[in-house]
This record gives C-alpha cells, sequence and structure tokens, in this order.
C-alpha cells in the first residue's frame, strides 16, 4: 500500500506544475517538438528539456523522433479525463464555497 502511496504522490507532484500543465494543454491539440513548445510557451530550451524529461519518465508523454528532432505527444488520452475530473472537483469545491459564503452573508443581513 505504501508502494502506491509513493506512486501517487510522485505522479501528482509531475503535474502539480504549471509549465507542465501548459505542455499537456498544448499537446491535447497533436504532436509538438520542443522547439514549438519553446516558442509557444515563451520559455528556455533547457526549462522545456527538463519538464518535457519529467512528463516522459512519468508516462505521460512520449515521442517519436524525426531526423534529429523528437515530436511529443500525449501517450494516453486517459491523463485528459483526469484533469477535467480535478477540473471539475475544483470548480464545485469553489462553487460550495461561494455558496456557502453567500449563505451567510444572506444570514447576517437577516439577522
Amino acid at each position: 500500500m505504501k508502494e502506491i502511496s509513493e506512486e501517487l504522490e510522485s505522479f501528482l507532484k509531475v503535474l502539480a506544475d504549471s509549465t507542465r500543465l501548459e505542455i499537456i494543454e498544448i499537446l491535447k491539440s497533436g504532436e509538438s517538438d520542443s522547439e514549438n513548445l519553446q516558442k509557444t510557451l515563451n520559455k528556455s530550451q533547457s526549462t522545456i528539456s527538463q519538464h518535457l524529461k519529467s512528463l516522459t519518465n512519468a508516462g505521460i508523454i512520449n515521442f517519436n523522433r524525426e531526423g534529429a528532432k523528437k515530436r511529443y505527444f500525449i501517450r494516453d488520452t486517459d491523463i485528459q479525463k483526469i484533469l477535467l475530473d480535478i477540473k471539475s472537483f475544483i470548480s464545485r469545491y469553489n462553487k460550495e464555497k461561494i455558496d456557502s459564503l453567500v449563505s451567510r452573508e444572506i444570514s447576517d443581513i437577516l439577522h
């Protein structure tokens, strides 16, 4: 059980980075090379390479070689579902917080 928890923690740490999430978002549209990712995200080559390596090691993305270039793609579309589920959870949680605050404010006004 501890091993599964450690793997989950490691996987979630990979996702807990805005640049890596942006890379995944870009790759949802299709393959891309690191040069395009650099330009799109306005990040250095070394920064993009580091993030691509993390995503590849986590099994989230993979690549095909085209000569000297690598073209990256999302390895398993389930990652898109996972991220969508997380976004939905956050939206519901935020809505509940807002509803609770509104209810308290209305209650305060009425009393």
